[in-house]
């Protein structure tokens, strides 16, 4: 087994954002939740829950890339659901947790060979890092839907 570690520097320039860098790389980074559709920056969660959505569609590219497998398009659908979000915002009377309960992944794939599409989905679903971390603490459902 070979660990690898991955290195992020984050600093908080001015309110309510934060500035991630990695490598060359950077990007800004919201309050934790955010309720307003507003606003103009990204939310932690949004961010997170964006990172598995583009996991599973970016993996699915790259492995089907790796064994030459034509994919038409590909695009993913990710709703999280929170087991008490009012606790973030300290309502009175909300002593739950904010914490993600579940996460559900529609991964929408058109290619011509459907049988292969849905071998290789089930073989990459196993070898995703946020995807295989996710499964062990929450409900995480990853659904393939093919488009003929």
């Amino acid at each position: 087994m070979t660990a690898i570690t991955i290195s992020l520097r984050v600093t908080a320039p001015g309110p309510a954002i934060a500035r991630v860098s990695v490598g060359r790389r950077h990007f800004s980074v919201g309050r934790p939740i955010e309720f307003d559709d507003a606003s103009p920056n990204v939310a932690a969660l949004e961010y997170a829950l964006g990172a598995v959505g583009g996991e599973v569609v970016n993996g699915l590219r790259e492995f089907a890339h790796r064994r030459r497998l034509a994919i038409d398009a590909v695009e993913a659908l990710v709703t999280g659901e929170l087991e008490d979000g009012l606790a973030y915002l300290e309502v009175i009377g909300e002593s739950g947790r904010p914490r993600i309960r579940r996460i559900a992944v529609k991964v929408f794939v058109a290619s011509a060979d459907d049988k292969a599409t849905r071998a290789l989905f089930d073989e990459m679903i196993e070898r995703l890092p946020l995807v295989s971390t996710l499964r062990k603490s929450l409900d995480l459902d990853v659904e393939l839907v093919e488009m003929s």
